[in-house]
């Protein structure tokens, strides 16, 4: 694995442009040709550019332009699962898939942002089909990556299905509620089980869905606002397996591995917490002192 690159996994971003520069520059990343890299190192992000934060035009074309460039490589989040579901359907037709993307408020710094730019909408549009050509997951040379729940028997059924994106064929089939691939798809994406209702509801939802604290152990805190639904326990991940990376979660306080194997990178960017990496060097074991974090600076959106 002499040749293989360190990789830098980092955390949920949640559209904190500065922060995401802050955090490239401590990693020891450079800017060469509007480009972020670092000799040696590929960053991996675990999806959640978008939303909350103050700026996420800015990270996505920074990430989008790090991915092409081969100097990154990323999951989507359950918030870029969100704007897919929302407006996949509408983009043949710019003004309703301007109205679906702001159906949600935080995506409408998205469509002000590209809006004050010449060929702002083709701009945004690109963007969002880039978005949905990224991977659910990803197997690298000795880790995995995922943004919320590395749920072995959903992502069987994932590849068995041929769904590796938020391509036509893989919405069509997460838009069939309850269904294997919907159940399989809000796992790995959302961290989230569903259990069906004893009795029938006044509501349409035929389950009650909640968040899965999957990891080996109880080590972490999670910040409030991510602790509706209350979280299930369920089984941990096997110590044989692969060291898995994710965010989703909001944890709070000091990094620490939730298992020799495991490591949570959303540290609650989101919620003004801290963005938080972790870098790997392939063949060898999770360390406490490979994270490196910075905190959440929140400026104007003018990138």
């Amino acid at each position: 694995m002499a040749n293989q690159p360190c990789f830098d996994i980092i955390g949920d971003v949640h559209g904190r442009y500065q922060t995401l520069i802050n955090l490239l520059e401590t990693l020891g990343y450079q800017q060469i040709d509007d480009i972020w890299q670092k000799p040696g190192h590929k960053a991996v992000f675990v999806g959640d550019l978008i939303d909350k934060g103050e700026n996420p035009a800015g990270v996505l074309r920074l990430v989008h332009a790090m991915v092409e460039a081969g100097h990154a490589q990323m999951v989507v989040g359950n918030h870029e699962l969100n704007w897919v579901r929302d407006a996949h359907a509408f983009q043949q037709t710019p003004s309703q898939f301007v109205q679906a993307t702001r159906q949600h408020h935080d995506r409408r710094r998205l469509v002000e942002a590209f809006a004050a730019e010449e060929q702002g909408l083709e701009n945004l549009l690109a963007h969002f089909q880039w978005l949905r050509e990224q991977p659910l997951y990803l197997e690298l040379e000795d880790c995995r990556v995922v943004h919320a729940w590395w749920h072995e028997a959903s992502i069987h059924h994932l590849k068995a299905m041929g769904l590796r994106c938020l391509d036509d064929a893989t919405m069509a089939a997460y838009e069939d509620t309850y269904s294997s691939t919907y159940f399989a798809l809000d796992r790995v994406v959302a961290g989230c089980e569903h259990t069906m209702r004893a009795q029938a509801s006044r509501s349409a939802f035929r389950t009650n869905r909640r968040r899965v604290r999957w990891w080996p152990k109880d080590v972490a805190l999670i910040h409030s606002a991510e602790m509706v639904p209350s979280l299930a326990r369920e089984v941990g991940y096997s110590r044989s397996s692969a060291p898995v990376f994710f965010g989703h979660y909001a944890m709070i306080g000091t990094p620490v591995r939730l298992g020799p194997n495991v490591a949570c990178l959303d540290y609650a960017a989101a919620y003004h917490g801290v963005l938080m990496a972790y870098t790997h060097t392939p063949g060898t074991p999770l360390q406490s002192s490979n994270f490196t974090w910075v905190d959440v600076q929140e400026t104007a959106a003018t990138a």
